[in-house]
């Protein structure tokens, strides 16, 4: 006699392989968006890396930026101390090995503030002809004459000792509205306050503060080590006597790229000039960026 219909066994087992068909077309989905998600969040970074490498070297490359000449000198600050520093007579600084984790970064330049004419500058010629120079921090052009309802600070063209704007072989920068060299005091350091969830274990902020400031603003997060050293043209230093001996500081970063990754690889353990890395466990479960450079220093021949 035929049988007509399916049995419940034969229904059964018709299920089992239909769920585990949908079950593997879920996960292979999962991990491909995840995947996807994970490639695009390390572009993403990337950028982000660029971004804030392109931020610290403009900031770092204009260190002596309209600085009279009885404040090129290289200070020793402590941790923490940028009110300090910010009065004393001294143009750069690193304090080294801070209880806030890594180093910290002190140094003075007047295009540091983001006002409207902020990193223009002028020559007032021998005789007594204005020109232009430089750009503002938006890239745009700077007004042809020094702006009305600003502060200047004017330096002698031959000595960089402060002098009369209307004076001949002048060179005039603008200050906005600040009246201080000594608002424009900076210090870069790392903090674990507000530490984005994404970031791994033992990371940092990077703050950017600047005087007058109470608190630094963020700059990048998920940064595992920060440190800088000073470059006298031979060797890598973490002390320099004389500033006219300072060619360069060196820049030395590890930077989380993306979010925690399913299979673990070992980061790097050191750099080429800034010493060794101490290397977290739960590390090994991210991606880095390592980063170290050199930015030359060319506001601060006296």
């Amino acid at each position: 006699m035929r049988r007509k219909g399916i049995t419940l066994v034969e229904l059964l087992v018709v299920i089992a392989i239909v769920a585990l068909s949908a079950g593997g077309i879920f996960f292979a989905y999962r991990s491909l968006v995840r995947e996807t998600i994970r490639q695009s969040l390390f572009a993403k970074n990337e950028q982000d890396v660029e971004v804030l490498l392109t931020s610290l070297r403009k900031d770092l490359q204009g260190i002596g930026f309209g600085v009279p000449v009885d404040r090129l000198n290289v200070d020793t600050p402590a941790c923490g101390g940028l009110t300090a520093f910010a009065g004393s007579n001294s143009v750069v600084g690193i304090a080294f090995n801070c209880p806030s984790g890594g180093d910290e970064l002190y140094f003075l330049n007047l295009a540091t503030r983001s006002f409207r004419n902020s990193g223009c500058w002028w020559v007032r010629d021998g005789s007594g002809n204005i020109a232009t120079q430089g750009r503002r921090w938006t890239l745009e052009g700077c007004p042809s004459s020094p702006p009305t309802g600003e502060n200047l600070l004017c330096l002698d063209m031959a000595s960089k000792a402060v002098a009369n704007c209307n004076s001949p072989n002048t060179l005039i920068f603008t200050m906005g509205n600040r009246t201080s060299i000594s608002d424009f005091a900076v210090r870069y350091y790392l903090s674990s306050t507000n530490l984005p969830k994404e970031c791994a274990p033992g990371t940092f902020n990077l703050l950017k503060q600047v005087s007058g400031d109470a608190v630094g603003q963020p700059i990048a997060s998920c940064i595992a080590v920060f440190r800088v050293r000073y470059y006298d043209g031979q060797s890598y230093t973490t002390n320099i006597d004389d500033i006219d001996n300072l060619r360069a500081i060196r820049l030395c970063l590890l930077m989380q790229v993306g979010g925690r990754m399913d299979t673990p690889m070992d980061p790097p353990n050191g750099f080429e000039q800034c010493g060794d890395i101490t290397i977290n466990p739960e590390w090994r479960w991210y991606r880095w960026k390592l980063v170290e450079e050199d930015i030359p220093l060319r506001n601060i021949r006296k």
